[in-house]
């Protein structure tokens, strides 16, 4: 006989919501705008290739969002994907930001 108490017939569907929200929630996110105040307070670009070199001399091409420790993508390979310093916006994989910080490894 199955015994079912009443903790797991409440907590599974929750669990079940809390994940669905999570991915509904990235989802639902927008892309940031580079001419957004958030976007340019800290030089954020789409293209890490288009920075401005007199404004940022420290800047190297090979720095992009997708190697960044704030960069946090669905997948791997998504083209968008979350900045923990833009937590409403996207920011495309190759973008680049004065606040760039390389992921170790």
């Amino acid at each position: 006989m199955s015994h079912v108490t009443r903790r797991v017939v409440l907590l599974v569907p929750l669990a079940a919501g809390v994940y669905g929200s999570q991915t509904y929630a990235q989802s639902s996110l927008k892309k940031v705008e580079e001419t957004e105040p958030k976007a340019t307070a800290i030089g954020y670009r789409h293209d890490s290739a288009k920075v401005d070199k007199a404004r940022y001399p420290k800047h190297d091409v090979a720095h992009r969002c997708y190697n960044c420790l704030a960069f946090a993508p669905d997948k791997p390979a998504d083209e968008w994907g979350e900045c923990d310093l833009m937590s409403d916006r996207l920011v495309h994989r190759n973008g680049w930001c004065s606040s760039y910080k390389k992921k170790k490894g």
